[in-house]
């Protein structure tokens, strides 16, 4: 599943008013998470295309 996707679903879970203070909470830390997770893909992402970037004449 992408990080986008299941920052999505984790949102909407966490809008409910059934939730406690903990559940909320460890929502909000699986979303942070994903977040980090999501900003080290796309920086892999950008370190390849310079990369190959570099090699082109």
């Amino acid at each position: 599943m992408e990080y986008d996707k299941a920052i999505s679903i984790l949102k909407t879970i966490l809008e409910k008013p059934s939730l406690n203070v903990e559940e909320k909470e460890a929502i909000t830390t699986a979303i942070g998470m994903l977040s980090w997770g999501a900003l080290g893909q796309s920086r892999l992402k950008t370190q390849k295309a310079k990369r190959d970037k570099s090699t082109q004449w």
